[in-house]
């Protein structure tokens, strides 16, 4: 191999031969050499391998994520976060300011769209882990999104007291009144401070004590925004603000009350639920061996005391081959209101996906069969990344008949858009996706 290298990149530089190429094709003789030496990958990269790169609704038939910008290897300096905005039938690649060069690493921690606000309906902000120092943060607002051949610019926003690192951000609106509310925390330490401020990070007010909130997700129902981090025990504890009273409000909600009832009763964790940012439907999930419940609710879940099924909640359960009493179920998004996927990692941190669907708004539930979804293959025993892409890079349309959509990303080959009308059983390449220009 090693003498196989030496002699192609020696015919290379002497121009024996010869050959027209994009310096980014990696079946280019250059991508070919790169891949070869095991030199740094190039194109998107980094894409799908946390939560954070889910697919979020931001428009009818519109949604967003976002993958690294690689262009000459990990360290160059040019190296950005690129948007990914795809509609039914079109995807816009949005080149930003945001940097990801060498061991940093970008996570889209905040994220809001309120279609009722007039002045900023949508609000991003990035965190940039830094090898050595602490976070840098970036956000974006405005009321609407760019297209293919713009750049969006953020704006560098630094956490209140220095040093320290947002842990939660979220928008939400009182009537007309368009807010953000968000928390923060030393690196090294535990005390949790929160703010309020409005669309425009603008006329921040500090919340008093005592804070018992992250803020790791924000839900809005148009009158106040509610602060949730985990389940605690057997309920969500809300807290609830509304931009003036310099205090949160605390609403608990009971679950059912079979909630970790035998079987259900050895899984650990208590990242096990989802609820729209609109409070329009929400689900959580229990497990044991070969089996899942899905509990859903539909409407305000912050205006009901308790939780009962049958009652305001429905409740299944789904033979699911393949899942243990003992895996951690750490991630569940829902989609569309009719789509609910789940990553679960077993003891052996090995991670497995999952995904449900209903037609009825969680009366009844089907396990959708993942086996036929075009996702790359895993680099080690275990790598995220295709359990990842199955769960958070896949999203529903609408317009012209129910269609699931499928990003998945190869590095070093390229990124793909996949489009399915049959759930998930057949699939059509729809578009391979041309890494932005510098």
């Amino acid at each position: 191999m090693k003498r196989f290298l030496l002699i192609l990149l020696i015919l290379i530089q002497s121009q024996c031969y010869k050959f027209e190429e994009n310096a980014l094709d990696p079946n280019g003789i250059l991508g070919i050499v790169r891949s070869l030496l095991g030199v740094n990958l190039f194109g998107y990269t980094n894409f799908m391998q946390s939560k954070y790169h889910a697919f979020k609704k931001a428009n009818l038939d519109t949604y967003i994520s976002y993958s690294r910008r690689t262009f000459d290897g990990t360290d160059d300096p040019r190296n950005r976060v690129d948007l990914i905005i795809a509609k039914e039938s079109a995807t816009d690649i949005i080149p930003t300011n945001v940097p990801m060069v060498g061991d940093q690493y970008a996570n889209m921690i905040g994220f809001g769209y309120i279609p009722s606000n007039t002045s900023n309906k949508y609000f991003i902000l990035f965190e940039v882990l830094n090898p050595t120092t602490p976070p840098d943060y970036y956000y974006w607002v405005g009321s609407v999104l760019p297209i293919a051949g713009n750049r969006l610019t953020f704006i560098k926003f630094s956490p209140v007291i220095a040093g320290e690192k947002i842990v939660g951000m979220g928008s939400y609106n009182v009537g007309a009144a368009e807010k953000i509310v968000f928390c923060e925390q030393p690196i090294s330490a535990s005390t949790t401070t929160c703010y309020n401020m409005d669309s425009d990070f603008t006329n921040r007010v500090t919340i008093a004590a005592p804070i018992n909130t992250l803020c790791s997700l924000v839900v809005n129902n148009g009158s106040v925004g509610n602060c949730l981090d985990t389940i605690t025990g057997s309920s969500y504890s809300f807290n609830s603000t509304n931009g003036t009273i310099a205090t949160f409000g605390v609403s608990p909600v009971t679950l059912v009350s079979n909630y970790k009832a035998a079987p259900y009763n050895t899984f650990l964790g208590n990242s096990n639920f989802y609820i729209e940012q609109d409070l329009t439907i929400s689900h959580y999930t229990e497990h044991t061996n070969n089996s899942v419940r899905i509990t859903s609710t539909v409407g305000d879940l912050t205006s009901f005391g308790s939780l009962v099924s049958p009652g305001n909640s429905n409740q299944q359960v789904i033979s699911t081959s393949g899942i243990a009493d003992t895996d951690v179920v750490f991630l569940v998004r829902g989609n569309n209101g009719s789509y609910l996927s789940l990553v679960a990692t077993s003891n052996l941190g090995l991670y497995k996906h999952f995904l449900f669907k209903t037609m009825d708004f969680g009366v009844n539930w089907v396990q959708v069969d993942q086996s036929t979804f075009p996702l790359p293959s895993p680099d080690y025993d275990t790598d995220p990344t295709p359990s990842f892409t199955a769960s958070l890079g896949h999203f529903v349309t609408m317009a012209g008949g129910e269609k699931l959509h499928l990003f998945s990303n190869k590095e070093g080959d390229a990124m793909r858009r996949y489009v399915s009308a049959d759930n998930g059983t057949t699939w059509t390449l729809q578009e391979t996706i041309s890494p932005s220009a510098e």
